[in-house]
C-alpha cells in the first residue's frame, strides 16, 4: 500500500497529551499502510518530553528545537522533513480516532481540486466543536459572530449547526489540518510571521486565492481535549491571539482599515475595562474576573504599543 500520509505534532510542554495523541495514532492499524513517517516538532520542552519518547517511541522523527518558534515556523520545517504526498498537522492536544483519517485521505484522492480538508473536532464525549472559522472582519468587532449565527444561520453557521455533507469554508481550524503536499509547495507553506494563531487562516486564504478548495469534512472526527495547551497561561494566550490578529489585518486589508481595526479594539478593551472597574459585583463570577484581566491586559497592551513580546513567545 502506498505510504502517502505524513503526520506532524508540533508541541511544547505537553508530555502526557502527547504520549496519549501517539498511541492513538499508532493504535490506528488503518494508519499503518498509509504512514510514511510521523514527526514531532519540539519547542524546547522542559517537561521531559523528548526523554519519554526515546523511551516509548524511538521510531518517531523527533526534531527540537533550541527556543520556542511558534506553530508556524515548526510546521514548515516539520515539512521539509516529510515525504507523504498528503500532510496533516494535529495540535498535540488531539486524539485519533480508528478510521477517521482515513476518510479524509479518500475524500481528497477523489476530490483533487481539494487543497486542505478538516474534520468534525468533538470533545471526548462526542460533543461538537467549532471546526471551521470565518475570516477576522470589522463588523465582527460590532456583531459578535455568534448573534450572527442566530440572526442569519444559513450564511453564518455555529458548532451546533447540522451539517451533513462536505462544505467549503473560508477558513479551517487548525487543531487537526490536512493539506496536498503540492498546493504547502506552492504557497511556500505557513507564513512564519505569525508565531500562533491565525497562520491557518492566512494559510486557507491564499490557497484559495490560487483557487483551491478548502473544505469542512464533517464524516470524519477527532477528538480535540480544547484549551489543554494554553489553559494555563489563557490571558497571555489572547493577547498572542491579538498580536497575530493585528498581523493578519495588515497584511490582508489596506492600512486606513487596519488603523481603524486598531482603534476599534483599543477603545472597546478601554470601555470593557472601565465598565467592569466601575461595576465590581461583575466580578463575583470566576468567568467575568478572567474577562476583566483579559481586556485590562488588552488596554495596557495597547498603551505600551501592542508589542509582540507581551504574548506567549517568552
Amino acid at each position: 500500500m502506498n505510504k502517502r500520509l505524513s503526520i506532524i505534532i508540533i508541541t511544547k510542554d505537553t508530555e502526557d497529551l502527547l504520549k496519549n495523541l501517539l498511541y492513538s495514532i499508532l493504535s490506528d492499524k488503518n494508519l499503518t499502510g498509509l504512514l510514511s513517517e510521523l514527526i514531532i516538532v519540539d519547542n524546547n520542552s522542559q517537561d521531559g518530553t523528548r526523554e519519554m519518547l526515546d523511551k516509548t517511541f524511538p521510531e518517531i522523527i523527533y526534531i527540537r528545537n533550541e527556543k520556542n518558534l511558534g506553530f508556524a515556523a515548526s510546521a514548515n520545517k516539520g515539512f521539509f522533513h516529510s515525504a507523504g504526498d498528503y500532510v496533516l498537522f494535529l495540535n498535540s492536544d488531539t486524539l485519533v480516532l480508528p478510521h477517521e483519517i482515513e476518510k479524509m485521505l479518500d475524500f481528497l484522492d477523489k476530490n483533487d481540486d481539494v487543497a486542505i480538508c478538516a474534520p468534525q473536532l468533538v470533545y471526548e464525549d462526542m460533543r461538537l466543536q467549532r471546526s471551521f472559522a470565518y475570516v477576522p472582519k470589522l463588523m465582527f468587532e460590532f456583531i459578535p459572530k455568534s448573534v450572527l449565527e442566530i440572526v442569519l444561520p444559513n450564511k453564518y453557521k455555529g458548532k451546533k449547526s447540522k451539517i451533513e455533507s462536505p462544505q467549503d469554508v473560508e477558513s479551517l481550524i487548525g487543531a487537526a489540518f490536512l493539506v496536498r503536499r503540492k498546493v504547502f509547495e506552492i504557497l511556500g507553506g505557513f507564513d512564519e510571521r505569525f508565531f500562533f494563531f491565525l497562520e491557518e487562516t492566512d494559510f486557507c486564504i491564499r490557497a484559495r486565492n490560487k483557487g483551491f478548495r478548502v473544505v469542512f469534512f464533517p464524516f470524519s472526527k477527532i477528538i480535540h481535549l480544547q484549551g489543554k495547551t494554553i489553559s494555563k497561561t489563557w490571558v497571555k494566550g489572547r493577547i498572542e491571539y491579538n498580536i497575530s490578529l493585528y498581523k493578519f489585518i495588515k497584511k490582508h486589508h489596506q492600512l486606513s482599515y487596519f488603523y481603524l481595526f486598531v482603534c476599534v479594539r483599543f477603545i472597546k478593551s478601554f470601555v470593557i475595562t472601565v465598565l467592569m472597574t466601575v461595576f465590581p459585583i461583575l466580578l463575583i463570577n470566576r468567568h467575568l474576573r478572567r474577562n476583566y484581566r483579559y481586556y485590562l491586559s488588552l488596554f495596557t497592551w495597547h498603551l505600551k504599543g501592542c508589542q509582540d513580546k507581551e504574548g506567549i513567545r517568552n
